[in-house]
């Protein structure tokens, strides 16, 4: 199955084009709506704090790692 991303530019557009693709038999329409990005937005970043309190770590040895 081929994916095909397309950007509506004009919402008031979108109703119109989505019963339109709707009608092809061989096309399934999926509807992701805006900031859909897959991450939660309701996240606390406090829980996060102190993550990395009791650790011998510095930057150097984070950007060494990432680099391998």
């Amino acid at each position: 199955m081929q994916r095909v991303v397309i950007h509506v530019k004009d919402d008031a557009k979108l109703n119109a084009l989505m019963s339109v693709l709707k009608e092809i038999n061989f096309i399934e329409v999926e509807r992701e709506e805006k900031g859909a990005s897959g991450l939660s937005r309701r996240g606390d970043l406090r829980k996060l704090f102190g993550i990395w309190e009791n650790r011998d770590i510095s930057l150097a040895d984070i950007r060494q790692k990432a680099w391998r």
